[in-house]
């Protein structure tokens, strides 16, 4: 290697990234089952309002848009979306696993995606509903991941200057 090339550094794992992994891989997974049953249920219960504008002649989308007119179908829409939000979170935190400056949006995310949740009805604090309690884990563990990437980036931060300034007081002497 030449001298003139600056040798790259790779910078060490986080501890983290493990759980993050863990807990974004359990939530892809829960979220993603979760929406498909969901979108089944969507399917086979508009599958009378396709019907009804095939045989009127009307467009599809005009007369579902009448029939998100009642609460539990736009409460439906809504949870049905804030699925797909916890996936593409899923799937974000996968990729951000390892970074530490992202660990406080993911941090951010995660808890407005517990809030959301828990408006919405598909989370729940309660222990006597434990499978809804059971969906929290993972928004826990990737939290807990996310903490951990930023307390051990901080770390070694705090290490890294200590060693220069030792290596500083080293050669000033």
């Amino acid at each position: 290697m030449e001298k003139t090339q600056k040798r790259r550094r790779r910078r060490p794992p986080l501890y983290g990234r493990h759980l993050l992994t863990l807990g974004a891989a359990a939530l892809l997974g829960l979220s993603g089952y979760e929406l498909w049953i969901r979108l089944e249920d969507f399917w086979a219960w508009s599958s009378g309002i396709r019907h009804l504008s095939q045989v009127r002649g009307t467009p599809f989308l005009q007369d579902l848009a009448i029939v998100f007119e009642a609460p539990e179908m736009r409460q439906l829409g809504f949870k049905l979306l804030f699925l797909l939000g916890a996936v593409i979170f899923a799937i974000v935190c996968l990729f951000r696993r390892n970074r530490a400056r992202s660990a406080w949006l993911l941090l951010v995310l995660d808890a407005a995606l517990a809030a959301g949740g828990w408006l919405l009805g598909l989370y729940s604090f309660h222990p006597s509903d434990w499978a809804q309690v059971l969906k929290l884990i993972p928004l826990v563990l990737i939290a807990v991941g996310g903490a951990m990437n930023i307390g051990h980036y901080h770390a070694l931060r705090r290490r890294r200057a200590q060693r220069r300034a030792q290596e500083k007081a080293a050669s000033g002497s």
